[in-house]
């Protein structure tokens, strides 16, 4: 704040006015409010790194398998599915299934599904003893992934040609290829809407699937948001959100189509998380910066950046405790890292 001369000269006892007095008061003011928004709790706190044993280099997809409560991540670099429990936070499992990307979990099957790119397939992980039981081929690398539980079908990102394969979870069996065209990067399914959105890179657009008839039913400009990359779904209030890597994260409303809302977050955002309890959706960059987003019933606000190691650019959220969970590789080691919140979060319902 600049002050007039006048105004200093108040400020430093030369000229008593009444009006300098309530200036000084109202700034004193400003100045008191400005501690408390400092000295609020960041919404998210960071807990030491579990390192994660084999080659160092990098992961991609987490989820959750909340029943079992463990944590499935996509170790790229070791060419494994690593299941952590949640309980203990120990290593259970490193499943080989090849250099695995997006993860889904069939708990009608029995099953843990991860598309790899080399090999180019789905793997099929039996669920309950952790061991590999079925590898798929594709024809092409699969990024992400997402089980249509109703319809009992997986659908699986084929990068190298911008289709989605759908392959019937029981019987791993591939029943169609969808063209959907572009460069596809996350895709999810919607119980509410009985739709599987797909995020299109080339066109920064999100493609909408019908999986009774397996097609592109509609396409959905994400402006602002650009270079698409994550996307969560809040089922209750029928919003979609899609992250851009410009710093832009769009809402999108299911039943039309139409972007709502935006809001900033830091830019290069790959996979964002949503956690239905708080209603918060978690943003991870890779750049050393975690951004958290709340839902409101009129739109989405920004809560702040949480700093966190570079390259921790996947994240996951264990919706029984809300613990935030990332991972990322440095020169020497891998690790996964939980952060929590460190008060309960504002919850209000849609």
């Amino acid at each position: 704040m600049n002050l007039s001369p006048k105004t200093a000269r108040a400020a430093r006892g030369t000229l008593p006015h009444a009006g300098s007095v309530m200036l000084l008061v109202a700034v004193a003011a400003a100045g008191a409010m400005a501690g408390s928004v400092a000295a609020a709790p960041p919404p998210l706190v960071p807990q030491a790194p579990i390192a994660v044993p084999r080659a160092p280099g990098f992961f991609d997809y987490m989820e959750v398998d909340a029943a079992y409560r463990r944590l499935l991540v996509a170790h790229t670099a070791s060419r494994t599915l690593d299941i952590l429990g949640l309980q203990n936070q120990e290593l259970l499992r490193q499943v080989s299934v090849g250099e695995g990307h997006g993860i889904a979990v069939d708990v009608a099957d029995g099953k843990y599904f991860v598309g790899t790119s080399r090999p180019a397939a789905i793997v099929d992980v039996q669920r309950k003893y952790m061991v590999k039981q079925n590898q798929v081929p594709t024809g092409g690398p699969i990024d992400a992934i997402a089980l249509d539980t109703k319809n009992d079908t997986l659908y699986a990102d084929r990068v190298d040609n911008g289709q989605v394969v759908a392959m019937a979870a029981k019987s791993d069996r591939i029943v169609t290829s969808i063209p959907v065209g572009g460069d596809l990067e996350f895709i999810l399914y919607d119980p509410a809407s009985d739709r599987i959105y797909q995020n299109v890179v080339t066109t920064n657009s999100v493609a909408v699937i019908d999986p009774q008839s397996n097609r592109v039913i509609a396409s959905w400009p994400a402006a602002p948001a650009a270079d698409l990359h994550g996307l969560a779904l809040d089922s209750q209030t029928h919003r979609l959100f899609v992250a851009g890597g410009n710093g832009k994260l769009a809402v999108m409303d299911t039943g039309s189509g139409t972007v709502v809302g935006s809001v900033d977050i830091a830019p290069g955002v790959d996979q964002i998380a949503f956690d239905p309890g708080t209603r918060r959706v978690y943003c991870a960059s890779g750049t050393g910066l975690l951004s958290v987003v709340q839902e409101t019933d009129t739109g989405v606000e920004s809560l702040g950046d949480v700093t966190v190691p570079r390259h921790a650019h996947t994240v996951t959220v264990d919706p029984q405790t809300h613990g935030v969970w990332i991972s990322y590789g440095t020169t020497d080691n891998d690790y996964l890292m939980r952060l929590v919140v460190p008060s309960p979060a504002p919850s209000s319902s849609p």
